[in-house]
């Protein structure tokens, strides 16, 4: 089953209440992006080598989503949580493997003491604070469109002068089940170092 198609049934689920995210604060904000903040916080984690993001996270979102369905020390069900995120760490040269990272936040009920992944490929991520600079588009993403938002993203901030920005790997953001057909909400993130 398509990962998307998986997303949307949970989030399906879950339409009696909202959906938690992760929590941030707004540093500061121009015309095309987006400066935030996001405090340390835990989030299940699992990576993977590819050359292509969506084969990539095809395979790293059904370990994170066998976790929040019961596959943890507790067999317990945890509520889906957005963003979900993807650290991409490009390989070297044309046609190499990537490192693809990607992230479900824990929800806040079990941040202080979440159940331990029962795959060993997955692993409870105490991230620490995050700043980043983001770049929000719409509509269903593809590689390619992470690829040319995240050159923008870096045009843009090297435009305004921003420094201290590592350009050397970024995170790929997505928000919304695949039944959201309009305004559909991506983004692409630069850290600060």
């Amino acid at each position: 089953m398509n990962s998307l198609l998986v997303l949307g049934l949970l989030l399906v689920c879950h339409l009696g209440h909202a959906i938690e995210s992760a929590p941030y604060t707004v540093v500061n904000s121009a015309e095309s992006y987006e400066e935030r903040v996001y405090p340390a916080q835990k989030w299940i984690t699992t990576s993977i080598l590819s050359i292509s993001h969506d084969v990539a996270t095809s395979v790293t979102f059904y370990r994170l989503f066998d976790y929040i369905d019961g596959q943890n020390d507790a067999g317990m069900k945890i509520d889906m949580t957005a963003p979900v995120t993807t650290l991409v760490i490009p390989g070297e040269g044309p046609n190499c493997e990537n490192n693809f990272t990607e992230s479900f936040y824990i929800p806040s009920a079990h941040q202080a003491n979440p159940p331990a992944p029962t795959n060993s490929d997955v692993y409870v991520e105490e991230r620490p604070e995050l700043h980043i600079f983001s770049r929000r588009f719409h509509g269903f993403a593809s590689d390619e469109d992470w690829i040319v938002n995240a050159a923008q993203l870096h045009d843009d901030l090297v435009a305004a002068g921003e420094e201290g920005v590592d350009y050397q790997t970024y995170y790929t953001v997505g928000y919304d089940s695949p039944f959201v057909i309009t305004d559909r909400t991506n983004e692409v993130w630069f850290m600060k170092k």
